[in-house]
């Protein structure tokens, strides 16, 4: 697991309710936690779920945005970008600045459309549960070359993981 992660500092989650996206994250988390004692900085406005005692569970937006940059070195996970995040321009910053403060960066969306084409090509890592072909067709533009259009035919729980420079990879995530 290590390997898809050196280096990367931006990383998306995007799939349908249900497909596994929150079970991958808390994974991810649980990975920088075990290999780096980077603690994760969670914003979920919609339900306050257990992330591990690494974690520390934002349900207010507005605090959460203060505590990320008076934090350093953390796991930045926002979840529901299509709420949360929902193509604000205000939050460009957010892609592009939070690795001055040492820390990385976990979006989970629904799919390419919850984020704006520059927020979408900061991400530097995504992992694809199920998508429709025209997210794919966005998610294809920002890493040209890769043949992402398997992410239309995933069953729950499979995704697709693809970074700059590398091939895809189809991966069932196991509980």
């Amino acid at each position: 697991m290590s390997d898809l992660f050196s280096n990367y500092k931006r990383f998306g989650i995007f799939g349908p309710s249900e497909s596994g996206k929150t079970t991958l994250a808390k994974k991810i988390a649980w990975h920088f936690w075990t290999k780096e004692k980077r603690p994760a900085l969670v914003l979920d406005a919609v339900s306050k779920s257990y992330w591990g005692e690494h974690s520390k569970v934002y349900t207010s937006e507005d605090k959460f945005w203060q505590d990320i940059f008076k934090a350093r070195d953390c796991l930045v996970v926002v979840d529901d970008a299509s709420v949360t995040i929902n193509r604000d321009n205000e939050l460009n910053g957010v892609f592009t600045t939070l690795r001055h403060q040492g820390h990385k960066l976990l979006v989970i969306g629904h799919s390419a459309g919850n984020l704006l084409p520059q927020m979408r090509e900061q991400l530097q890592r995504i992992f694809l549960f199920l998508q429709n072909r025209d997210s794919v067709e966005k998610w294809e533009t920002v890493f040209p070359g890769a043949d992402l259009t398997g992410a239309t035919k995933l069953a729950q729980y499979e995704f697709i993981t693809v970074a700059n420079y590398q091939p895809p990879i189809r991966v069932k995530l196991s509980k």
